[in-house]
């Protein structure tokens, strides 16, 4: 807790924000050496009025509620000096001085990981697309990164953890405060394999700007950046920007042109960006190539069991009408079931309003 408070005060002090406390950090070791003494007057970079308030015993605004927090939900802590600090994120511009996290970090997880990130409103197309590259890229041992939101986000991390895989979610708020909360069970599955971060003092809610912030933590610990959906004024370009000053790969999805969520990616791969219609087409930037082998049928729910031996029973094809008089459901229950099953790769939609079963 002494690290933690010692951080904390150094960044409370006017004048100093990320940058100068790296420095900081960089000449004297960790702040709780420093601050408090007399080290710092002759350096020229802070200002006398910072100097006298760091000697002063400044405390940290809701210090104990902090402290409350980090116990309750077990965070650990790690600073820019710390070995297990995420050796990528240390050379972009403008580092964290520290982050924040629930679950485990490991350096193999930064050796081989890529953000996909997107728009929350994610069409079907954007959907199984991400599922279908993200459980690919899992199973090829990639650690997935993205940012927890609806949509897209939510599909990354579900890609990963059905494939037995790591991932990374980076929060704009506390690593306590889960955004949005719809996504609390999704978070504690992250924590088992992989790691909720944050740069945001525990007990943060979710602020708007916050969130632009933390995109260039999501592009900073990852090799590359896959967009998949968005326009060009959302989060996932604005992360696309980020990767492209951080000098990492960007991979972008081409979409429908008449889409507004397909703006950004095509915008992107008319300024360069690797067009991504297959798994391979990341890989093979990493001199990898998946092999094409079959995968046992996905887990089904008990609807979802049912529709498909429906499915199964007609083959080789089904009429979306008949289905729902087959299974007695609303149109709107069987359309959310289908679209399970489209994502989990055993059934496909045909033209003519027609479902197929694959496995």
């Amino acid at each position: 807790m002494k690290k933690i408070k010692a951080w904390l005060q150094l960044l409370s002090v006017n004048g100093i924000g990320n940058t100068k406390a790296i420095k900081l950090a960089q000449l004297w070791g960790e702040p709780h050496t420093f601050i408090h003494t007399n080290k710092l007057q002759d350096v020229d970079f802070i200002t006398e009025n910072a100097k006298r308030e760091l000697f002063q015993n400044n405390e940290v605004e809701n210090w104990t509620n902090i402290v409350k927090l980090i116990a309750n939900f077990q965070i650990k802590f790690v600073s820019i000096l710390d070995e297990n600090y995420p050796e990528s994120l240390k050379n972009i511009f403008d580092p964290p001085p520290f982050l924040f996290y629930r679950g485990t970090l490991k350096k193999e997880d930064f050796r081989r990981s890529l953000a996909i990130v997107g728009t929350r409103k994610a069409s079907n197309y954007g959907k199984l697309m991400t599922k279908k590259i993200g459980s690919k890229l899992a199973q090829a041992g990639f650690t997935l990164v993205s940012g927890l939101a609806y949509g897209i986000d939510t599909l990354a991390h579900f890609s990963a953890l059905e494939n037995s895989g790591r991932t990374i979610a980076v929060m704009g708020t506390g690593v306590d405060q889960i955004y949005p909360p719809r996504n609390r069970e999704l978070a504690e599955m992250i924590i088992q394999n992989g790691a909720l971060i944050s740069e945001f003092v525990p007990g943060s809610k979710a602020e708007r700007w916050n969130f632009p912030i933390r995109n260039r933590i999501i592009s900073g610990i990852s090799i590359g950046s896959f967009i998949v959906e968005g326009s060009k004024k959302s989060g996932a370009l604005l992360t696309a920007k980020y990767a492209l000053d951080q000098n990492r790969d960007i991979f972008a999805l081409p979409g429908d042109v008449n889409r507004e969520t397909s703006t950004g990616p095509n915008y992107l791969i008319k300024l360069g960006a690797k067009i991504v219609c297959s798994v391979n087409d990341i890989l093979e930037e990493y001199d990898f190539i998946v092999e094409q082998t079959e995968k046992p049928v996905p887990k089904l729910s008990e609807t979802e069991e049912i529709i498909y031996q429906i499915l199964l029973q007609n083959k080789p094809e089904m009429l979306f009408d008949n289905l729902i008089l087959k299974s007695k459901m609303t149109v709107s229950q069987l359309s959310t079931i289908l679209l399970s099953l489209e994502l989990k790769g055993i059934i496909k939609k045909v033209p003519g309003n027609k479902i197929v079963p694959l496995i």
